[in-house]
């Protein structure tokens, strides 16, 4: 079932990503050679990045529990809002493995799929082709073991971005941007449950995770 529902977002991503290279490149040949971008609108951008692992540790071994760095991938929604502002609402997936400590005796790693969503705000620079922009949002973050019998978690998501944005076209152009995520958990917490057995008990704020993307801006 993990594996059916990855390989569908991945389809969908491609898919997505097809589309907006189609839809640009329409753009790009309707479109008058301008400076000026789009006043009002949506824009809409898959990303491809990089994400850097993250760890935290079980009071009972006092061992660390490491995350994997790893490709990434998801897509970025902004809407004007008022003058140099926008709402953001932000996916992204990180399908890496989770490093056990060594008082394990079985498997010492399993795969496991971080998912953030999150909406916020954005400050643009609208003025120019070329448009600096910071951000800041709070969501959901999902960590999915995969094939491993272990429950999935949820917890509270911060998010500070910040990047470039630089239009080719009134309506296409290139993103890219740097996040940084902080993943709150509960203090003195199970975590990564099965049948009453768990991975470990953390005694931790949170971790925190950064990542570089890059996309393809479509603006409507």
């Amino acid at each position: 079932m993990h594996t059916t529902t990855s390989t569908l977002i991945k389809n969908l991503f491609i898919l997505a990503v097809q589309l907006i290279i189609t839809l640009g490149s329409m753009l790009f040949t309707m479109s008058a050679q301008s400076g000026e971008v789009s006043e009002y609108g949506i824009e809409i951008t898959p990303v491809l990045g990089y994400r850097s692992g993250g760890s935290f540790q079980d009071v009972t071994t006092q061992e660390s529990l490491k995350l994997d760095e790893s490709p990434s991938y998801g897509l970025v929604i902004n809407m004007d809002d008022e003058t140099n502002t926008q709402w953001e609402f932000a996916y992204s997936r990180q399908e890496t493995e989770l490093q056990l400590g060594s008082s394990f005796t079985d498997d010492r790693q399993f795969d496991l799929n971080v998912d953030y969503f999150s909406v916020g705000g954005v400050y643009v620079w609208q003025e120019e082709r070329l448009q600096p922009f910071v951000g800041a949002t709070v969501g959901l973050a999902y960590l999915d073991p995969q094939d491993s019998g272990y429950d999935s978690e949820s917890n509270f998501l911060l998010q500070l971005s910040g990047g470039y944005k630089y239009f080719i076209t009134p309506n296409f152009g290139l993103r890219v941007e740097a996040r940084g995520y902080g993943v709150l958990l509960n203090t003195d917490a199970a975590v990564f449950c099965s049948n009453g057995d768990c991975i470990a008990r953390v005694e931790s704020n949170g971790f925190g995770q950064v990542e570089i993307n890059a996309g393809l801006n479509l603006r409507f």
